[in-house]
């Protein structure tokens, strides 16, 4: 790695001008001077284009580019098309209702100790729920320790530009961004992934009912997506749950056989229970007053994963499936 590497930042945007101002001003107010901002402007109604002129003729020293989508392409084709056009021997990742803490760069970058380090995630932290909702989803973006990374975080990881360009980001996931796929795929490489606890960037994002029930949903449907395409085995946080449902049908042969189904959502609640105090960092009481809503949470998640399984199955999407145990970059139909 050369002592000072250009870190190209790449900002998908759409209609979140008043989100995307905070953003961009701690970009700018980076520790590591040796950076670029590109940001795709996915086709905002908002006003956006105009902030973005203003923006960089107003920060004239800072090295800006802003690009904007003809039609709304998604959040993974606006951050191929910046991947592109970027410059940086790395590429950072940060959404654009995201604010980065002064050193985030520095830490991301830092953490490249090897050219065997491919990617390099931080912390996402959340402002104080302000509803019932938010506190349920508090927790979500969370990666913890340090070393080895269990997985990426959309709007907080830094990757080889390099790799990047072999491994671009899957424009078919329309709703949120590929980073569980260019996880599996650096690792079946051989290559290593970190977790760096203090690159930490704040997520601004609000939730309400109707987004609340829309991130769930969409979040089942895009982890069969994964599952389908990757040959992966059932999601193991909703396995118990579907298995609790495909043996409730034992209870026509016998009413005793109804534990069976009954264990399996007693093991399902209990992961679920074990994933917001362990994982996702809540209390104790927090959980129990979040209860009915992950019920309802990993519900609707269970309909999206189900409903997108048999589309994915059954429908001519013309999804590239992929096998990781072979080479990286060969596909299979």
């Amino acid at each position: 790695m050369t002592p000072t590497p250009l870190v190209s930042v790449v900002i998908p945007t759409c209609n979140r001008r008043e989100a995307l101002a905070r953003c961009l001003e701690s970009i700018v107010a980076q520790t590591y001077c040796k950076f670029e901002i590109l940001v795709v402007d996915d086709c905002s109604c908002d006003g956006t284009p105009g902030f973005l002129t203003n923006f960089a003729a107003a920060h004239e020293n800072v090295a800006f580019r802003s690009e904007r989508n003809d039609r709304n392409c998604g959040a993974n084709a606006s951050r191929n098309r910046a991947i592109r056009a970027a410059q940086g021997e790395f590429v950072a990742f940060l959404d654009s209702d995201c604010v980065a803490q002064p050193d985030w760069l520095e830490k991301l970058v830092g953490a490249f100790e090897s050219e065997r380090v491919a990617a390099v995630t931080g912390r996402v932290t959340m402002p104080p729920p302000s509803n019932i909702y938010e506190l349920t989803l508090k927790g979500t973006s969370c990666v913890h320790g340090a070393g080895a990374a269990p997985r990426l975080v959309a709007g907080n990881m830094c990757i080889r530009r390099s790799l990047l360009l072999q491994h671009p980001l899957d424009e078919d996931l329309k709703y949120g961004c590929d980073e569980e796929g260019i996880y599996l795929r650096l690792k079946a490489a051989g290559f290593q992934q970190v977790v760096v606890p203090d690159a930490i960037v704040r997520h601004e994002h609000f939730f309400d009912r109707r987004s609340f029930l829309r991130q769930a949903f969409r979040g089942g449907g895009a982890a069969a997506w994964l599952v389908y395409k990757y040959h992966l085995p059932t999601r193991l946080d909703l396995l118990p749950f579907i298995m609790a449902y495909l043996t409730l049908s034992l209870a026509l042969i016998d009413a005793r056989l109804l534990a069976v189904p009954a264990c399996f959502f007693l093991l399902a609640f209990a992961a679920v229970i074990y994933n917001e105090l362990c994982r996702k960092g809540k209390t104790l009481m927090e959980t129990v007053c979040c209860l009915p809503m992950l019920f309802i949470y990993y519900h609707l998640r269970l309909a999206g994963y189900v409903s997108k399984a048999i589309q994915l199955r059954f429908s001519r999407h013309g999804l590239k499936r992929v096998r990781l145990s072979q080479e990286p970059n060969r596909t299979s139909e």
